[in-house]
């Protein structure tokens, strides 16, 4: 079928759209980008959501296809859970232009979820910054987006954590600082976005704070330190990541901190893995051998599976 025949169908809400046909949206020219620009608008909200739903799952199951045009265009769509969707549909877009799109997003965009989105897309950019893929001033407008984001007291409390949380990768004072200051907050939210920027810092000095968090109450908080833990990679963090495992009435919270036992990798780990597997719940065994499995990789690259 041609484009034009599958925009049209596009364009028809009574119609569903089969992968064959979505598929051929994959690397529009310039020409079938402007004419898609035309009849996007027109869609009803669902069915421009569910499209983009459905442009992300094509895109997963295969590395061939290219649906970067169309989430570009739904940045702007008049829809928050369009525009939220399409940044998550970005998140393997590496090209600088959209650091200035997604800056304006976090800065300007009416509806929280969406710039909560943003802040976590332009995490990406932090950490290229952070590893010198990035250049300088291209790192420096992200840090400042950020930051700003971050210290605002008159934003949603879970793009602040969202904000923190990306900049973590981006090591510096003022980084540490803003942390600290986060950490201070009243707001679990806040509280469990500066544990993962913590952990995105895979600062070892941050680790007394760490585990500390992994007695912590609330459940998200154990969730975030496990990782963190696993980030700073330390072995004191061994003995209470297994006990977690073990022990922690939230499945998530167990997983999450199996996989940071895979993470810290080393004979303490594995002795702890495979004491998880002979107290641990059965739900536990499949992430438990990946675990496993991680560290004989991060051993020996080169062996066999």
């Amino acid at each position: 079928m041609s484009f034009e025949s599958d925009l049209r169908d596009l364009g028809d809400p009574s119609k569903r759209l089969s992968a064959t046909q979505l598929v051929n949206f994959s690397e529009l020219d310039a020409i079938e980008a402007a004419r898609f620009a035309e009849v996007w608008p027109s869609l009803p909200d669902a069915r421009r959501l569910r499209a983009i739903e459905a442009f992300m799952e094509l895109a997963e199951d295969n590395v061939d296809l290219n649906f970067d045009a169309v989430f570009k265009l739904a940045l702007r769509d008049d829809s928050s859970a369009v525009r939220a969707a399409a940044v998550r549909g970005l998140e393997e877009y590496e090209a600088r232009d959209l650091i200035a799109v997604l800056i304006d997003i976090l800065r300007n965009d009416p509806d929280a979820s969406v710039r909560r989105e943003s802040a976590v897309a332009l995490g990406r950019y932090a950490l290229a910054a952070e590893l010198d893929q990035l250049a300088a001033e291209d790192g420096a407008q992200v840090r400042e987006a950020l930051m700003e984001a971050a210290e605002n007291v008159e934003e949603d409390e879970r793009v602040r954590a969202r904000a923190i949380e990306a900049l973590g990768a981006m090591s510096g004072e003022d980084t540490d600082n803003l942390i600290e200051s986060v950490y201070q907050e009243e707001s679990l939210w806040l509280k469990v976005g500066a544990v993962d920027a913590i952990g995105r810092s895979c600062n070892t000095a941050w680790l007394p704070t760490v585990l500390h968090e992994l007695e912590n109450r609330a459940p998200e908080m154990r969730h975030a330190a496990a990782y963190a833990a696993g980030e700073i990679g330390e072995e004191e963090a061994v003995a209470p990541l297994k006990r977690l495992a073990v022990e922690d009435p939230d499945r998530e919270v167990q997983l999450a901190a199996v996989r940071a036992l895979g993470v810290i990798g080393g004979r303490r780990a594995k002795v702890a893995l495979k004491s998880i597997l002979y107290e641990g719940d059965d739900d536990l065994r499949d992430a438990v051998q990946d675990a496993m499995s991680e560290i004989e990789f991060g051993e020996d690259p080169l062996r066999q599976p």
